[in-house]
């Protein structure tokens, strides 16, 4: 068992600690390594007063934006592509092209530490024992923006994040699709491919934003 997998498993078990808050640290602590200096300091530098229009792109294609250590070795490239466009140096639809090719990588980087084909059997007991009281609800909100009841294999992980994300008494869903709903779902997505066809396959499988 690795990285995230350990965190739902064993530090959250029994005591109600926040699954996505852990889960968030493992990620960040497996990541940190493989963030290059060049790449912070290209991030900071390359176009920064395009950040904001290259955030919402990402959003409009991926439906969420993710946690700066996904997006820093992705967005510079990002901008660049914008700002070659806005020059007239792109065409509208190389351009479109481009851009749907790009955050399907930022999409796949934040996908990297959920592609196991099985997931641990003290995730599953997990599901079973933590925040139960949000669990049906959790299920059916996907289930109705989803528009059939996912397999368990495919949202477990993404089950468990949206349970906290409920639990937390700060923040409020609203009754229509949120970008919390559209990353849970880009996770089940993603994974109904992976398990039937294979990374490839998912890595290449269409946005569902």
């Amino acid at each position: 068992m690795k990285g995230q997998q350990k965190v739902i498993a064993g530090r959250n078990r029994g005591d109600q600690k926040r699954v996505s808050a852990d889960a968030d640290e493992a990620i960040a602590e497996g990541r940190i390594g493989s963030v290059k200096w060049n790449d912070l300091l290209v991030h900071a530098t390359a176009f920064p007063e395009l950040k904001e229009t290259a955030h919402g792109l990402i959003k409009i294609y991926l439906g969420y934006l993710p946690m700066d250590s996904v997006l820093m070795p992705f967005e510079a490239y990002l901008r660049a592509l914008v700002h070659q466009h806005w020059q007239g140096e792109i065409e509208q639809e190389d351009f479109l092209d481009q851009i749907e090719d790009h955050i399907k990588l930022i999409r796949n980087y934040d996908m990297k530490y959920n592609t196991c084909l099985t997931y641990d059997e003290a995730i599953y007991r997990n599901y079973e024992n933590n925040y139960l009281p949000y669990g049906y609800m959790v299920r059916d909100r996907l289930s109705q923006f989803l528009g059939y009841v996912p397999q368990l294999a495919h949202s477990l992980i993404a089950e468990l994040w949206l349970r906290d994300i409920v639990a937390d008494d700060t923040f409020q869903l609203p009754s229509t699709i949120d970008p919390v709903d559209i990353r849970a779902m880009t996770l089940i997505k993603y994974r109904e491919v992976l398990l039937v066809h294979g990374k490839v396959a998912a890595d290449n499988s269409p946005l569902w934003a």
